[in-house]
């Protein structure tokens, strides 16, 4: 093992900052130089297992720079809060895999997720504030990440009347998650009650519904007392209303003409669209790139963030996205905002028509409307790269 040293310590130290961000940090100069002084400093004695070595020499290693007053006088330091924030992320992901259920989680959060075992920007702040401020002295990272593996322990799984606390407080992390539970079972209603099936044929009803559902809640609308199977089932009756009224509808009108209105924001959109970074002095062209607020490896954050630049006129890319499609889009915002029909459209802008005329020129603004979405959406993906 003598012959390898070096590598070994340089293999082990990358690995502790690649976790506990300690060259960002500043503990670390630069990790290569700290694997030389280890390695000389720290030698593996005779007989010594590599778990033995490694667990002393990074135990002495970590007492002799001082670890504990570091971390100390790093607690009001951002990277310090965001390191603690990661390690209990990663103990409440192990916390999550190997527990129960929790009923929250079955009518609140989408497959595979959790709102239960998820840190809450707030409810971190709270622990981190209560915890932190009188923590014991840290020898070393692994009596940190033991010190946040057993805060969450003692603070979670979160007790849902908190959690719907938090939905009545109109807190985005929280209806983030429940909206994205609620797009394959809007989904799976359409396909099964009117038969509509396509990612953009259902969203503007799952945006419709979410709207709905947040109104109810955050207004305070609910019987009370609210739990999470309450919200559930008012969502599964509002989709049922919704899809209801698709048939209805196709009843009435001429099959040349699509009937389909369903609006974005007849019930204030401004709550869906709830975020911080929605609002102009928040944006990111002030803060860094996009990739602060879009994970770009997740489909949905990134279409998300298409719609509150598109719906969000204050947002200061707003006018760069629409630039020369402003009256397309003045015209898609009256049918999909305004919930003014095809027919209302061509009347107001075109002129009044009859028979099937009217139908021509219906087909036409709705075919407009389709191919505006596009070139938006194209647009919207270069910007994404222009500000990355």
């Amino acid at each position: 093992m003598a012959s390898n040293i070096e590598k070994q310590t340089l293999e082990l130290l990358t690995k502790e900052n690649e976790r506990y961000r300690l060259e960002r940090l500043g503990f670390f100069r630069d990790v290569r130089e700290e694997a030389i002084a280890l390695a000389r400093q720290f030698p593996p004695k005779e007989g010594e297992t590599f778990p033995e070595w490694k667990n002393r020499c990074l135990r002495e290693f970590y007492r002799l720079k001082g670890f504990g007053t570091f971390c100390r006088k790093n607690i009001l330091n951002p990277e310090f809060e965001a390191i603690a924030a990661s390690q209990m992320r990663i103990h409440l992901r192990k916390l999550f895999e190997t527990s129960v259920q929790t009923d929250t989680d079955k009518y609140l959060a989408p497959d595979n997720d959790t709102l239960s075992y998820s840190l809450e920007p707030g409810l971190f702040q709270e622990i981190y504030t209560a915890n932190f401020s009188q923590m014991p002295a840290f020898g070393n990272t692994q009596e940190f990440d033991r010190y946040c593996r057993d805060l969450v322990r003692t603070n979670f799984p979160v007790p849902e009347p908190d959690i719907i606390s938090g939905m009545k407080a109109d807190k985005g992390f929280y209806w983030e998650k429940f909206y994205l539970k609620l797009k394959p079972l809007t989904a799976a209603f359409c396909y099964q009650m009117s038969r509509i099936s396509g990612e953009n044929n259902i969203h503007d009803i799952w945006s419709d519904t979410c709207i709905s559902v947040n109104r109810a809640v955050v207004e305070q609308r609910l019987k009370e007392p609210v739990d999470a199977k309450a919200i559930i089932s008012y969502s599964v009756g509002v989709l049922k209303n919704k899809n209801k009224e698709i048939a209805r509808s196709r009843a009435k009108a001429p099959a040349d003409i699509d009937t389909i209105q369903y609006k974005l924001s007849a019930e204030d959109e401004e709550k869906y669209f709830n975020n911080p970074v929605t609002k102009p002095e928040n944006f990111p062209s002030q803060a860094g790139g996009l990739a602060n607020y879009i994970d770009f490896s997740d489909t949905t954050s990134v279409q998300g963030y298409f719609i509150v630049i598109l719906y969000n006129k204050e947002h200061p890319l707003h006018a760069e996205l629409v630039k020369g499609y402003e009256d397309k889009v003045q015209r898609m915002f009256e049918h999909y905002i305004d919930g003014l029909s095809y027919e209302d459209i061509v009347a107001k802008h075109f002129g009044a028509k009859e028979g099937k005329e009217q139908i021509k020129e219906c087909a036409r603004v709705r075919q407009e409307i389709k191919r505006l979405k596009t070139s938006l959406y194209d647009r919207y993906r270069k910007m994404l790269e222009k500000y990355r």
